[in-house]
């Protein structure tokens, strides 16, 4: 929560001081389209409904504010993630974010349109939660056991970014907007819990997961800690930092 209010402060700071930039708006840009409402279909696959308005400022600039609506779905079967011995079963991802954006167009048109630069910041949040039946053959004598382990995530990030395109409109009010390359870093908190429905099996959880942390790479791992109660397993990472590369294409209306 303290790392969202910080981004939101940051976006009206960020949105203030390219206002003050053009202070007549009405006056910059005359005529002809100022406005794009755009759906971006690649984040679908994030399990996130997210759209832009983009509103043109000068000839040259424009601001755009994103947001995408958590559309939680089944993760397991789109993965192929379940097993004989562990098969996934009430699973659900989903995602939100909020991005805000100044663009540079290269050219000089009154339409929001043409190649263009953009650095932006932006805050995302995504939840899992699932539950996993398991089979363990490890039991004294080799007996078979079955129990249950349910899985919770909730991790949250904060970063900056750039990304290069090109915008073109169709038929004079279609919108598309191409983003082929663009590069993201920023620092992410996760919290996660396993539970199981065995207790006497709490120590082969812990275990499990503390040997997925120790593969992780050092920067990451020294930035995770666990615990365990009597039938929990706790994960929790702070500050973690990572990079990504972001592309894809957007197709929204003009008016």
């Amino acid at each position: 929560m303290k790392a969202f209010s910080i981004f939101l402060m940051l976006c009206l700071f960020f949105i203030s001081a390219i206002a003050q930039d053009v202070p007549n708006t009405a006056d910059t840009i005359p005529h002809g389209h100022k406005n794009v409402v755009k759906f971006l279909p690649i984040n679908l696959a994030f399990n996130s409904l997210s759209f832009e308005l983009e509103r043109k400022f000068s000839p040259k600039s424009s601001i755009i504010l994103g947001i995408g609506i958590p559309t939680p779905k089944p993760f397991a079967s789109k993965f192929n993630l379940s097993s004989p011995d562990n098969v996934i079963t009430k699973d659900e991802f989903g995602s939100m974010a909020i991005r805000v954006a100044y663009r540079h167009y290269s050219g000089h048109h009154v339409q929001p349109v043409g190649f263009y630069y953009s650095p932006y910041l932006k805050y995302q949040k995504f939840t899992a939660k699932a539950n996993n039946y398991r089979t363990d053959n490890s039991g004294l004598n080799g007996a078979t056991q079955h129990y249950n382990e349910n899985y919770e995530v909730d991790a949250n990030t904060m970063s900056f970014g750039f990304q290069i395109g090109w915008q073109f409109l169709i038929a004079k009010t279609v919108a598309i907007d191409f983003y082929p390359l663009g590069f993201e870093g920023g620092i992410g908190n996760v919290t996660a819990t396993v539970t199981t429905t065995d207790t006497n099996l709490i120590q082969k959880v812990y275990d499990n997961v503390q040997q997925n942390i120790n593969d992780l790479p050092s920067v990451l791992k020294g930035k995770i800690t666990t615990s365990m109660n009597s039938n929990q397993v706790k994960v929790k990472g702070s500050s973690i930092p990572f990079p990504m590369l972001r592309s894809g294409l957007s197709i929204g209306i003009a008016f």
